[in-house]
């Protein structure tokens, strides 16, 4: 019984792959309903290369971070539904999109480089229901399955010349069922199989082997794998794609973010972020930002009093400035909690772009970028030297030679100045408080506010003993006969001064002295430094170790100019605090 017009007809798998078309649709409209389209078309086909949807208009230009809507629609001629869902059930679906240059690259580039690149990709699973939509009578009706794919248009990471963006929908036809291969359990010995060539069969009458027959299997040697190919891969039947249109690509959105120190508390080590928003003048589309958000890995960000309107629409070439306030998670030590490389800053932006009165794309942004917050560190510990300079209160009376002035204290340079004078600038800095036994470190920082450069050498001086000087018992009175010798000529010199012979006054100076041990001991024997130039400055590290408890200090720090064996003490030197160790 021949079957009536428009009735599905029952087709084999073969025909089926052989008669169907596979094509990805962008509308043009942001609220279409491709269903509706579809069945409000009279099926009029006017360029049979056209699209399968003709009476569905696609857009022309897409937005880079844009959240687009990709219909995937399957036409296939009428089939009975339990036939369809079973084929269906077979498909295997994958939408990709690619990125790639329009045109060539500008003169003076490099030509070399990738010709498109992926920017999405995705598999449609079988859990997503397709719409099915049944077309036309007769010899010409057909059915439509379309499914809606989410797609992100990515920045590619290559530079692309005038880029455009097409997606490529591939469908694939699994066999009804899988066939099992029985593998043997030795690959190398199957049954039923001739074995191998015996390699070592020329040695079986060698009479040096006194009977024994040596036998080297060929597939020893060369192993013949099993074939990779399985039957499955074979049976895979690819399905005929349709169209592919061209989409030229633009940015709709171009951003850049600045850091500034905050001037606040030498301990603060927040930075000031500035974020600049822009439309794109060359896009030429209206923008309309609903949500601009920063955070920080490892730390806080504070938005200043930034006047949002989620409503308000943005004209090309406008800019959108907002202002934060970032700052790091601190550890005991008073640095970055993440160090150098772990603080990132993650911009998220979501905008409407307003094409057209029915196409109103969004776009959204997620952008990260790593923060360092090590140099607002080190910037805070030269301001930390600089305040300690500051604080020492000048004097009224003149300079002593033994001191260098300070920064700020110092008097202007006359004109009539020998270039011989050194003129420095030192700070030190160290730990408040030690434990006896350990090593601790001070930092020297040198400017040279000299005209020319310098030569330096910095020298610790140790605390004098100043008990030596005060014996404790009062010589005895001499009992060696005195010698009295007869005066001198007016004009005779003598070079050399009388020996002490009393040997009464020399024992009682070596009973009386002191042997005190040294409470603090400098690692560092010497630091030399040069050429320093004018205005230049210069950190060392002078290291200690502490072995008596209390407050214990050196008795200056020296400064000897190399080139004029110029030398200046700094007495103003800080203490350091040596307490035991806790059992």
């Amino acid at each position: 019984m021949a079957s009536s017009p428009g009735a599905p007809k029952t087709r084999s798998s073969a025909e089926f792959v052989e008669s169907s078309v596979l094509e990805a649709i962008v509308p043009a409209k942001s609220d279409v309903n491709v269903e509706e389209e579809l069945r409000s078309w009279n099926g009029t086909v006017e360029d049979e290369s056209g699209s399968i949807l003709p009476t569905i208009s696609q857009r022309t230009v897409l937005l880079l971070d844009e959240q687009l809507s990709v219909h995937v629609v399957f036409r296939t001629p009428l089939l009975d539904d339990a036939i369809l869902r079973s084929y269906l059930a077979r498909l295997v679906l994958n939408l990709e999109a690619y990125a790639f240059s329009t045109g060539p690259p500008p003169e003076g580039e490099p030509k070399a480089g990738p010709t498109k690149e992926l920017i999405f990709s995705t598999t449609i699973k079988d859990t997503e229901q397709p719409s099915v939509v049944r077309h036309g009578e007769g010899e010409g009706a057909q059915t439509f399955v379309m499914w809606k794919v989410e797609a992100f248009i990515a920045r590619p990471q290559g530079r692309f010349h005038k880029p455009a963006v097409y997606f490529q929908p591939m469908a694939s036809f699994k066999p009804a069922s899988t066939p099992k291969r029985v593998d043997p359990e030795d690959e190398y010995l199957p049954s039923r199989v001739p074995t191998a060539l015996n390699l070592l069969q020329a040695f079986e009458n060698d009479p040096a082997l006194t009977g024994v027959h040596p036998r080297l299997s060929a597939m020893r040697i060369n192993k013949i794998a099993p074939s990779a190919t399985s039957v499955v891969k074979e049976m895979v039947r690819p399905i005929r794609s349709g169209q592919r249109p061209l989409f030229r690509v633009l940015p709709s959105l171009i951003w850049r973010v600045r850091y500034a120190r905050v001037h606040a508390s030498l301990s603060d080590l927040s930075l000031l972020v500035s974020l600049d928003l822009e439309v794109a003048s060359y896009a030429t589309y209206d923008v309309r930002i609903k949500k601009v958000d920063l955070t920080l890995h490892g730390g806080e960000v504070t938005p200043f009093a930034n006047i949002h309107d989620p409503q308000a629409v943005h004209k090309p070439g406008d800019q959108i400035t907002y202002l934060y306030k970032i700052r790091p998670d601190v550890g005991a030590d008073g640095t970055p909690a993440l160090g150098d490389k772990g603080h990132y800053l993650t911009m998220t932006v979501s905008a409407q772009v307003l094409m057209s009165p029915t196409c109103h794309p969004n776009i959204s942004i997620d952008w990260k970028t790593p923060v360092d917050f090590t140099s607002a560190t080190e910037q805070s510990a030269s301001m930390l030297k600089t305040a300690h300079r500051l604080s020492t209160p000048p004097t009224a009376q003149a300079p002593s030679p033994d001191g260098l002035p300070a920064y700020d204290t110092q008097p202007p340079v006359p004109n009539d100045t020998t270039p011989n004078t050194i003129n420095m600038t030192l700070t030190i800095s160290g730990p408040p408080t030690v434990t006896v036994g350990d090593t601790f470190t001070w930092t020297v920082f040198i400017t040279n506010r000299s005209p020319q450069p310098r030569n330096l050498a910095v020298l610790v001086i140790p605390r004098r003993n100043r008990h030596s000087d005060k014996p404790h018992h009062h010589p005895r009175p001499s009992t060696a006969p005195s010698t009295t010798a007869a005066a001198p000529a007016p004009a005779e010199k003598h070079l050399l001064a009388a020996a002490v012979v009393d040997e009464n006054v020399v024992y009682a100076q070596q009973k009386s002295a002191r042997t005190e041990t040294a409470d603090l001991v400098c690692l560092t024997t010497d630091i030399r430094l040069g050429p320093l130039a004018s205005g230049a400055c210069y950190t060392a590290d002078v290291e200690f170790l502490a072995l008596g408890t209390g407050v214990l200090g050196v008795e200056s720090v020296r400064v000897v100019d190399l080139g004029t064996n110029q030398s200046v003490d700094v007495r103003e030197v800080p203490g350091v605090i040596c307490v035991a160790k806790e059992v």
